[in-house]
């Protein structure tokens, strides 16, 4: 908080700041700004903090300073960035101009931001401004307009006019805010062209093929492609500009899912290849949030990530949610209380502009969820505020003011049964009174307990693997059968008692239909297949080959060093064993050790040294 106290000073002044004026602002020593100077000299070297006989002052680029703002209002759009730039004396600008010019900016482009996007768009433009008025206009770039033009339209002319309507002409401020147009979250996208819209689109197909792969969860939905598609837009021109998306909500989402993480990091290689390099694990795990959404609920998603008309539906929902900051962390939202209480009828996720004129219409609403900020003294319903990645203390706050609006929620559960029996008697003829009963149980108060316990049974890579688990296969140097090194592992489980004799067939026939599926490097091959009928427990084999197999994936050739056949579970118990294992792959020094080791055991100990 300090040491952005002291970066917003060098960034509204024009003149170098000596140290005692830092002290004298902050009221703090000298020795506390000196250690401030050297922590932003390591954690923002952009912004190039220097010293000079006038004082100090930031020496970077204009466009680096932009980008340090708009990076933190990344992180926090109501943080302490967004507030001093609400504060600026000048310029002037009025919030419902400047949305109405972000509207026509919309049209122009044919897309809709989320809102979030849009006031960090419109503070970025009160900054720049600002910043204009002193004389620091961006006067270089590092992209060109064909980096834009390449894969878009309409976006530099569009941006002109926006920006024009505000006083700016500059080329470079235009070039710039082209940037952050597309690096914002959109819920719709109409802007790119054909070819490229078909590139993101078949990389969206995929990493929800890749996905549904490695995780075990099949996902069917459109919807939720064409979602993700949409979404990974912003993605490609944040990873392709170098713009770091950061947020509070990411860091939970790695720490209460990293297996997930693991997966979609893995699943993201189509897009990695694409840009032609990593995808940060900011943006795999704000890409998670997706599939954290859909997991376990199958096609409900639909419900939030369809959004043509949310007000129309919303009017008839007991429960509004209200979110700011885009579908995925509203599908997580919605995914959650929807299936916790499925007596209770939840909105799609609106924003606070949709919230508004919802309010001024007849509606059933008796409280309002939100994980943005509202203003309680225009709102006569209760309103909880909670974190999209729900905690315990979230849960609490929900659970207190549902039981207090929502009576239903109380009654007793066999009154409610019968009761819901009685008015399904009414237009129905019931055969079997007992299993209608258990059908209506079942899907009013689900058993919690037990699916807690077996969602809770995950099993680590050293529970599965013994010695005997390692194989290093001395295969002929210029053999391209992959099936036999599969049917090999796959012998060796079913000697285990791991599966039965049909499992590698299983397996064989998704490779012939989808080709070598599943890739968890360029040179290691994930070998499974669903469980069922073939699989009686979990475990898994390790096959490293002393000569690489080549194999041919999407017209490219692969040479492969590595087989593993995976045994998955039911309930994925082998989630944390797999993303484990992964871990070992992907730390290239002790991947190559693994490679070159000479015999199964040294294999298997330097696998169990690393876990």
């Amino acid at each position: 908080m300090r040491v952005k106290k002291i970066i917003w000073q060098f960034l509204t002044h024009s003149e170098c700041l000596s140290i005692n004026q830092i002290m004298e602002y902050l009221n703090v020593s000298k020795n506390t700004v000196l250690a401030d100077f050297r922590f932003i000299k390591k954690e923002e070297p952009d912004l190039d903090l220097i010293s000079t006989s006038n004082g100090h002052t930031l020496n970077g680029s204009e466009e680096e300073k932009s980008r340090y703002i708009f990076n933190e209002l990344q992180k926090d759009s109501s943080g302490l960035i967004a507030q001093l730039i609400d504060e600026l004396p000048f310029p002037v600008i009025s919030v419902m101009s400047a949305k109405n010019d972000v509207s026509e900016l919309e049209k122009d482009i044919s897309s809709r931001f989320t809102e979030n996007a849009i006031s960090k768009l419109i503070r970025v433009l009160k900054f720049r401004i600002f910043r204009i008025s002193m004389g620091k206009i961006i006067d270089s770039m590092g992209i060109t307009q064909e980096d834009i033009t390449h894969s878009t339209n309409n976006i530099i002319s569009s941006t002109t006019g926006f920006l024009q309507k505000n006083g700016i002409n500059s080329k470079y401020e235009i070039l710039f805010f082209s940037e952050l147009i597309l690096c914002s979250q959109v819920d719709k996208v109409n802007y790119v062209k054909e070819k490229f819209e078909k590139e993101i689109l078949n990389v969206a197909k995929n990493i929800v093929f890749r996905y549904s792969q490695i995780s075990g969860v099949n996902i069917k939905s459109k919807k939720f492609i064409y979602a993700l598609s949409n979404h990974l837009y912003a993605t490609y021109f944040r990873c392709k500009f170098n713009f770091q998306f950061s947020s509070s909500t990411l860091i939970k989402v790695e720490e209460k899912f990293p297996e997930m993480v693991k997966f979609v990091q893995l699943s993201c290689n189509p897009l990695a290849k694409l840009l032609s390099k990593p995808i940060p694990i900011n943006e795999v795990a704000l890409i998670c949030l997706y599939f954290i959404s859909y997991d376990g609920i199958s096609d409900d998603i639909a419900h939030v990530l369809d959004r043509p008309d949310n007000i129309k539906e919303s009017l008839q929902a007991d429960v509004l949610l209200v979110c700011t900051s885009g579908i995925s962390s509203s599908a997580i939202l919605y995914s959650n209380l929807h299936k916790r209480y499925p007596l209770i009828t939840f909105s799609k996720s609106l924003s606070i502009e949709d919230l508004d004129k919802i309010l001024r219409i007849p509606n059933t609403a008796r409280l309002i969820i939100t994980t943005a900020p509202l203003n309680t003294k225009k709102i006569d319903l209760p309103i909880v505020q909670v974190k999209s990645m729900m905690d315990n203390r979230d849960n609490i706050k929900v659970e207190k003011q549902l039981r207090r609006y929502f009576p239903q929620l109380s009654v007793d559960k066999g009154k409610t049964i019968d009761s819901l029996v009685k008015i399904i008697k009414k237009s129905a003829n019931v055969t079997n009174l007992e299993e209608l009963k258990e059908d209506l149980t079942a899907f009013l108060y689900p058993p919690k307990t037990n699916l807690k316990v077996a969602q809770d049974i995950k099993y680590n890579l050293r529970d599965l693997l013994h010695a005997d688990n390692v194989q290093i296969i001395n295969n002929y140097a210029d053999t391209t059968d992959l099936s036999k090194v599969i049917n090999q592992l796959c012998d060796s489980l079913e000697k285990q008692g791991v599966i039965s004799s049909g499992y590698s067939q299983a397996i064989l026939e998704l490779i012939e239909k989808y080709g070598p599926y599943m890739l968890l490097s360029s040179n290691t091959f994930l070998a499974h297949a669903a469980p069922g009928i073939y699989t009686k427990k979990i475990g898994i084999q390790i096959g490293i080959l002393k000569h690489p197999l080549k194999i041919t994936i999407n017209n490219t050739r692969e040479l492969i060093s590595c087989v593993i056949v995976l045994s998955p579970g039911f309930h994925h118990e082998h989630d944390a064993a797999l993303a484990q294992m992964i871990n070992v792959i992907t730390d290239a020094a002790l991947f190559d050790q693994l490679l070159h080791s000479s015999s199964s055991k040294k294999a298997y100990e330097l696998i169990a040294k690393s876990i």
